[in-house]
């Protein structure tokens, strides 16, 4: 079983922050991605690794305060709505939503994975989502 995880890091905010230092922890490791760009670009780049699985980890206005998780499924197959979906991520702005919509509909994935986080920074917080990435990582390969 094939795990990619993609981190969407985004320096200008705290939880950006946060976000960045784990991936840089993380960056040398196999299947690992920076996926800060727009939804179809980080979709070619998912792609050239032929995952079963994708776990991101990012950010988001929408996510609730702290670490939280989600999966996200295409729950529609009209293409207005889908569009709408990935639009913002079409207009330079990278949320963990806007990627995992991308990936569902230009790759064909039926379920994306995400972890998120939202918050201040801190040495703390960072070990915090390493270690519930760790452990995502591990359920994830038991799949």
């Amino acid at each position: 079983m094939k795990i990619v995880i993609g981190f969407i890091p985004f320096f200008s905010t705290p939880d950006g922050q946060v976000i960045e230092e784990l991936y840089n922890k993380w960056k040398n490791k196999d299947n690992v991605l920076d996926l800060e760009m727009d939804p179809i670009a980080a979709t070619e780049e998912v792609k050239k690794l032929s995952p079963d699985i994708v776990l991101l980890v990012g950010s988001s206005r929408y996510a609730p305060e702290g670490i939280s998780e989600k999966e996200f499924v295409l729950e529609t197959n009209d293409p207005w709505e889908m569009l709408e979906l990935i639009r913002p991520g079409l207009d330079g702005r990278y949320y963990v939503e806007d990627i995992a919509y991308g990936l569902l509909i230009f790759g064909k994935f039926n379920k994306i994975y995400a972890i998120y986080y939202k918050g201040d920074y801190s040495e703390e917080k960072v070990k915090e989502l390493n270690k519930r990435l760790e452990e995502k990582i591990e359920w994830l390969s038991k799949l």
